[in-house]
């Protein structure tokens, strides 16, 4: 079974998945910085005086991870990240359903995107993405370099 999840295609594969998604996912935040808060303020979790610099900061992240994944650079770092962000995202959209809240998720920015069970399901199949990538992804063997006395 770890033959077939360490398959280097299978890995590029989740890796380009789970990469453009959240590059998508990005653009119109950080185009529209302004809507995006006014999404995360209506969940109405953060502190009005949060809501701003992580409506200016997640989406960068999303975009810079996104990046990274696509190109092979800071991969499991990277996954890290975004597994980490996923995690918060599912909670977030538990908790406003719950509450009962009729609010955009702000998951693509201007895109009318409802909370809703589905969006929890595609952020958990998102989640096992950033998993599988950490767990099977092998860094590039480094030279060691030994210093002789």
């Amino acid at each position: 079974m770890k033959k077939i999840f360490s398959n280097k295609y299978l890995l590029l594969f989740s890796r380009l998945i789970l990469g453009v998604i959240f590059i998508v996912a990005s653009i119109d935040k950080i185009a529209l910085p302004e809507l995006f808060a006014l999404n995360v303020q209506a969940y109405k979790i953060l502190p009005i005086s949060l809501v701003n610099i992580i409506a200016l900061i997640i989406p960068w992240m999303e975009l810079i991870c996104g990046i990274f994944l696509i190109s092979g650079v800071f991969v499991r770092s990277s996954s890290v990240i975004l597994s980490g962000l996923l995690v918060v995202f599912i909670i977030l959209i538990f908790s406003a359903l719950l509450r009962g809240l009729k609010i955009d998720c702000g998951c693509f920015g201007s895109a009318n995107t409802p909370v809703s069970w589905m969006r929890i399901i595609e952020d958990f199949g998102l989640l096992l993405l950033g998993f599988h990538i950490f767990y099977f992804f092998e860094q590039a063997p480094t030279k060691r370099i030994i210093e002789h006395s």
